[in-house]
């Protein structure tokens, strides 16, 4: 009779994992992407000047390039995370960023508003798509003690590749014109999904759950290369945790986003993002020309918006290692800050230093805040569903990132200025502030088997114990495994 076939279960392996150089690579090369998600995307906000005066557009026709843009990532998202979680990760990243890159280079040829418009909205369908997989294919690699801070680190590369923006655009805009650096975001976008193919992985857990032909030997591979010192044995048969495990072979719905736990928390968390992305889109689109509208020169705006955006992926850093031992809910202190800065902008009797320190808070605060509420949003939500649950909380928010910069537009046509829209904005980190208040509450009184619940810090083991603790084999009679030190980088 032939021996069984031992078993190994990936989650041990991957809560007790060391950073190896494959591991951080991975990292880096997720970063690149969001980096450059961001410039793509945010790019539009310090081009917009140039573009008003090169076809005369109001700010309402601005504001609705930027929606248009936002409609397309909400349309995109849940495409993209219904393949991701049908085909793959990889795969699907290798996509988005494909197409963002060919549509960006195309935005840089378009000669009319429709052109416009149809390109950025295309665009949009890949952009969406981004996000929300680095996001689940992060939190799939990352132990639950450092879950919140992986994606946190995800969307920090996001944060910076809008505010390198600022820099690009005074840098090239002035000698080459508006459509350089759309030009420069499509090619650099392309040339990524050469570091793309060799260095991101596809999920371990995702190919576990799909339990293809194949799928065994190809977990064993990338179980290797991420941990060079793992240990496994030949033959054997991988596994994923009980729970997930009967998500498997299901067709999604979005039913099961509301079952059990999730009933609560989806609801919480879909308006809370929502919020914040009206929030941040309608800082994102319109500071830099707010700026403008204070006095300050086309280049000191875009410098002044950049300097905020990197001041704001420090509070995102700041904030995830916080909300890894502390939970959602202390996120809240985000947003109480960014209300206060908000209101103060809105008196209108602030100094050019001074007002310039208030953007720059205001945008630490916000992005600080949206850095935390998005490194959440697909870590309540089991592997089977993660891409589909960060999509459909990512696509939901595009509701509110779509009236944010159509809102400010609005209310600058109206007359109502700076001050004005400072002012009316500072009402979504308000309802923010409550909203996060409950979902901390409901989040510390998860089971602590359930995805998203408050993690105990693991203990630091070395790769030979995670094989002793993680192949459970199921032939008695098969040698123990090997308790010698085989520790990876």
């Amino acid at each position: 009779m032939s021996a069984t076939r031992p078993v190994a279960e990936v989650a041990p392996i991957v809560e007790r994992q060391r950073a190896s150089r494959y591991w951080l690579l991975m990292y880096a090369v997720c970063c690149l992407i969001t980096f450059l998600d961001g410039f793509d995307f945010q790019i539009l906000s310090f081009a917009a000047t140039y573009i008003r005066k090169d076809f005369g557009f109001t700010g309402t026709q601005l504001g609705t390039l930027a929606t248009v843009g936002l409609f397309g990532t909400m349309i995109g998202a849940l495409i993209m995370g219904y393949l991701a979680d049908r085909i793959g990760r990889r795969p699907t990243i290798v996509a988005s960023v494909a197409g963002f890159g060919l549509f960006m280079l195309g935005f840089a040829y378009a000669d009319t508003y429709a052109h416009l418009f149809a390109l950025r909205f295309v665009s949009g369908l890949f952009l969406g798509g981004v996000l929300p997989l680095t996001w689940a294919l992060a939190a799939e690699y990352a132990p639950k003690r450092f879950r919140v801070t992986a994606v946190s680190i995800i969307m920090v590369g996001y944060t910076l590749g809008g505010a390198a923006g600022g820099p690009v655009s005074n840098w090239l805009i002035p000698e080459f014109g508006w459509r350089s650096v759309f030009v420069v975001g499509g090619v650099c976008s392309l040339l990524t999904v050469l570091a793309v193919l060799p260095l991101v992985p596809e999920s371990v857990k995702f190919l576990v759950l799909k339990a293809r032909p194949g799928s065994d030997e190809r977990v064993s591979r990338i179980l290797r290369r991420l941990q060079p010192g793992l240990s496994i044995e030949p033959g054997t048969r991988f596994t994923t945790e009980a729970q997930e495990q009967a998500h498997s072979g299901k067709r999604f719905t979005p039913t099961q986003l509301f079952r059990g736990h999730l009933a609560a928390i989806t609801p919480l968390l879909w308006l809370v993002y929502l919020l914040s992305s009206a929030l941040i889109y309608f800082m994102v689109f319109w500071t830099p020309m707010i700026n403008e509208q204070m006095g300050f020169s086309v280049s000191a705006a875009a410098t002044i918006a950049a300097l905020a955006s990197v001041a704001g992926a420090v509070a995102q850093l700041f904030i995830s290692r916080f909300v890894d031992r502390k939970g959602a809910g202390i996120i809240l202190w985000m947003p109480l800050a960014a209300v206060i800065c908000m209101l103060t902008l809105g008196t209108g009797i602030l100094g050019p230093a001074v007002y310039v320190a208030f953007v720059i808070g205001a945008k630490m605060f916000v992005n600080g805040g949206h850095g935390g509420i998005t490194s959440i949003a697909g870590t309540f939500y089991p592997t089977g569903i993660r891409a589909n649950g960060a999509a459909w909380a990512s696509s939901v928010a595009k509701v509110g990132a779509m009236v944010g910069p159509w809102l400010g537009g609005v209310i600058l046509d109206a007359g109502l200025g700076a001050h004005g829209a400072f002012t009316v904005f500072a009402a979504c980190p308000a309802v923010m502030v409550l909203v996060l208040f409950v979902l901390g509450r409901v989040q510390r009184r998860l089971p602590a088997e359930a995805e998203g619940a408050l993690s105990v810090e693991a203990p630091t083991t070395g790769v030979a114990q995670v094989k002793t603790a993680a192949l459970l084999l199921t032939n008695p009679s098969a040698p123990e495994a090997t308790t010698k030190n085989e520790e990876g980088v």
